[in-house]
């Protein structure tokens, strides 16, 4: 018998016929070898009774946990989501359909102790293995293992089974840096792995698929293509999974007050669904102090929670707000929350983690663009992301790798009590950022990419560039301004400049020396609009960036000239 804490992992999407056979055939299984194990079923939003019949297991079996997803999100989602429940020293991942046998991880258990090995995957392509499959699905399994082995080199020959076991002292950093949803999470998970120098070693199995597969969808085959791209780029150009955090035993040391502050001019959708992904974090010692400009009697029975704080604030700047809301606090830490945005299940569990593990007093996290965003506010989302449009502050809106910054929005910003007051008291309200101000008083501000809220973006086309006027107008009242915020003001007046040249008709060379920055702009736009993989949405994307430029430089200017010191 294996003596050592197991956790075993299931994504489950629509089985409700067959889940229960299913996991009693599972546990009647590991419990021939395992003495003390738990299994983790986590619904990846189904659409029929899956999540009742997972409720029955969970009533029946002490030792069964259930995580419930309110959408349908991926198997990579679902298994991130599942992991965060898991105590134990060893993790499993096994997919719920018990097409691989869980009696297989016994051997896997003894593998690991032979070689010594952090982490041990079945593979299709091992030597002893027995796989009866079609032949379209051996001849696409090969192409992508020669795919990931060229541009990946993993130590391995199948990333794609679903039978994984890691020791939790090699998955549990990593994780939470973890992107892909549906298509690719195995590949980027070991590839991760692999990058932190775990040893990671294939075992056989056995697979006899009862389902008909069939063809493998383009749309699918191209989606797995596009993740699979995206951690490459993560992996060897942005150095993504390096300096990962420590577990979650710095939570335990000190169950810290965390005090969120969220300014609304008034309730809306948005409000409410992001106070209800707070409620459900994985974190619980928090509270929420909500200041809303249009306050009526009615508001406070919206939210029937003592950790939901309601305060009426006046039309004022926002740092005034800031600032009332943050004396509001009882938190030992103070974090601020942008509007239209919910946050990641743990959300303060990894900024808490990332800020005890670096040791320091100020974080900043990532706002990425809703799953549920039309097409226009994806493409809205898609400028915000892009480094042509705000350079190093692109950061915000699309995961980098961890680094210190100089330069921050006041939102999705964590920091300590004592550092919030020190800061905002040398600023000058409506002009200086907190990050101005956090990085004046000599301290640090951390980025990191797990500390991850999903935004929705404005629509196209008012709404967008009504947010762009007023960023632009707050950046041009700060005292310093990196190369981004001038250059869309250089291009207008680089513009303007163009048309007595070409107008007087002078001479040639000079024309063609001119039109050098505009050729080189041109480019850049060119080399933006392929970053989505969408033709559309790329021409779209770049076509808004132009406008958007234009919108900012015209404002920046106005900011300057209206700031008063």
């Amino acid at each position: 018998m294996i003596k050592e804490s197991v956790s075993i992992l299931l994504p489950v999407y629509n089985a409700e016929n067959n889940i229960c056979n299913n996991i009693e055939f599972l546990i009647s299984t590991v419990s021939t070898f395992l003495s003390d194990y738990e299994i983790i079923l986590s619904n990846d939003g189904s659409s029929d009774n899956t999540y009742l019949e997972l409720e029955k297991l969970k009533n029946k079996y002490s030792n069964i946990k259930v995580f419930n997803a309110i959408k349908n999100y991926g198997k990579g989602h679902a298994l991130k989501r599942a992991l965060e429940l898991a105590s134990s020293k060893y993790i499993v991942f096994c997919d719920s359909d018990m097409e691989l046998n869980p009696l297989l991880l016994k051997n896997f258990f003894e593998i690991m102790r032979q070689e010594n090995a952090d982490i041990v995957i079945g593979s299709k392509r091992h030597k002893d293995s027995v796989v009866n499959y079609s032949k379209i699905r051996k001849v696409i399994s090969f192409i992508y293992f020669l795919f990931v082995k060229i541009f990946f080199s993993l130590p391995i020959e199948d990333t794609q089974t679903g039978l994984k076991l890691f020791k939790r002292s090699a998955i549990v950093g990593i994780f939470p840096r973890v992107l892909v949803r549906r298509f690719a999470y195995d590949l980027e998970v070991l590839a991760a792995c692999n990058l932190d120098n775990k040893k990671i070693v294939s075992a056989p199995i056995i697979l006899n698929p009862s389902r008909n597969f069939g063809l493998i969808p383009i749309k699918v085959l191209w989606n797995t293509f596009v993740d699979t791209v995206a951690v490459f780029y993560r992996l060897h150009f942005l150095s993504f999974y390096k300096n990962l955090f420590g577990d979650k035993k710095y939570l335990l040391k000190n169950n810290t007050l965390v005090s969120i502050i969220m300014i609304q001019e008034k309730i809306n959708n948005y409000t409410i669904e992001s106070i209800n992904y707070i409620l459900n974090q994985s974190y619980q010692n928090f509270e929420i102090i909500l200041l809303i400009d249009n306050y009526t009697d009615t508001t406070n029975n919206i939210f029937n929670n003592k950790k939901v704080i309601l305060k009426k604030v006046d039309t004022i700047p926002h740092t005034l707000k800031m600032r009332i809301g943050a004396e509001a606090s009882n938190g030992d830490i103070i974090a601020f929350l942008e509007n239209a945005t919910y946050p990641e299940v743990n959300w303060l569990e990894n900024a808490l983690r990332a800020m005890a593990s670096s040791n320091v007093n100020a974080l900043g996290g990532t706002s990425i663009p809703s799953v549920d965003d039309n097409f226009l506010k994806s493409i809205s989302g898609l400028i915000y992301s892009s480094k042509l449009m705000f350079g190093k502050m692109a950061l915000m809106y699309t995961p980098y790798k961890v680094q210190y910054v100089s330069d921050f929005s006041d939102f999705n910003l964590f920091m300590t009590r004592e550092l919030y007051f020190k800061a905002s008291e040398t600023s000058k309200l409506n002009y200086n950022s907190l990050s101005y101000n956090i990085i004046k008083n000599g301290e640090k501000i951390l980025y990191s990419p797990e500390v991850l809220v999903h935004r929705h973006s404005p629509s196209l086309f008012f709404d967008h560039f009504k947010e762009i006027k007023k960023y632009a107008i707050d950046r041009g009242r700060l005292k310093r301004h990196n190369f981004f915020d001038i250059m869309p003001s250089l291009l207008i007046i680089y513009l303007i400049s163009v048309i007595p040249i070409f107008t007087f008709n002078l001479l040639i060379e000079i024309k063609y020396t001119y039109l050098t920055p505009l050729c080189f702009y041109a480019f850049s736009l060119i080399l933006s609009s392929l970053t989505p993989l969408s033709p559309l949405k790329g021409i779209m994307k770049a076509f808004c960036i132009f406008f958007s430029h234009i919108t900012y430089g015209i404002f920046f200017l106005k900011g300057i000239f209206s700031k008063r010191f």
